[in-house]
């Protein structure tokens, strides 16, 4: 997918189903059966199920769940 093609969708219409759209259409989510799970959890609204995803990935990798918050928003505050 061009970057026109995904401005056209942010702008036409609703963003959440545009980023929704771009993630489930990535290759890497589609040819991993954790994200396709994820996904699924999401479109059903089973946030509990979400919730219990990833505290057992942050249990995995021996962290906290507020330790993966603060790494995410360290990717986004690196400017």
């Amino acid at each position: 997918m061009n970057p026109i093609n995904i401005i056209q969708m942010m702008t036409s219409g609703n963003p959440q189903q545009a980023i929704q759209s771009i993630i489930e259409n990535n290759p890497n989510v589609q040819n991993n059966p954790l994200a396709q799970n994820a996904m699924k959890m999401y479109q059903n609204g089973d946030t509990r199920g979400l919730q219990n995803m990833a505290e057992n990935m942050c249990k995995e990798r021996g962290i906290t769940v507020d330790q993966a918050k603060q790494q995410v928003m360290g990717m986004f505050n690196k400017h």
